[in-house]
């Protein structure tokens, strides 16, 4: 599928087959997706992608379920969490963005379902027992979780019905 189709094609999917997992050859090509996203003054050593899949996975989406009610990873098979280290909270946006794009994109493009998740921030900055997955302290510095990306294959298309359409002004 060319750019413009995996564009038009991606949706925020809230439903994924768990006992399906994604395959690390797709697995692969998702993180070589994320190394290839624009990044500030290129500094790539300011980012860290953790990835969850398997018992870890189940482990963060009990604790989860046990302290909200609700598993907001949709029950996906495969979890990348996004962290920036370094002052500037606006960089540490922008760059983050552009790697979520970037894997989103390429699992549409992988036939995989996706969605850009927030609220698990929120969640972690709370809860003194999700802390953990909020920040990471490392020799190198400490590392803020900024987002989550969910991928899986879909269960049922759950997406966004959301109208896509923008304010556009030319001058």
């Amino acid at each position: 599928m060319d750019t413009y189709e995996t564009i038009l094609k991606r949706r925020s999917i809230r439903s994924y087959l768990s006992d399906k997992e994604v395959e690390k050859e797709k697995e692969e090509k998702l993180i070589n997706a994320a190394f290839h996203a624009p990044i500030a003054s290129a500094r790539y050593d300011n980012l860290l992608i953790k990835i969850y899949k398997n018992e870890k996975l189940k482990e963060l989406q009990n604790e989860l379920i046990s302290l909200t009610s609700k598993d907001n990873t949709y029950n996906a098979p495969l979890l990348f969490l996004i962290y920036h280290k370094g002052e500037n909270v606006d960089l540490a946006n922008l760059d983050t963005g552009a790697i979520i794009e970037n894997i989103l994109l390429e699992a549409t493009n992988l036939s995989l379902g996706s969605l850009f998740i927030y609220s698990f921030v929120r969640l972690a900055k709370e809860y003194p027992s999700l802390y953990k997955y909020y920040e990471i302290k490392r020799d190198d510095g400490n590392y803020i979780l900024r987002s989550i990306v969910s991928i899986g294959y879909i269960d049922k298309e759950n997406v966004s019905n959301i109208d896509h359409k923008m304010k556009v002004e030319i001058e």
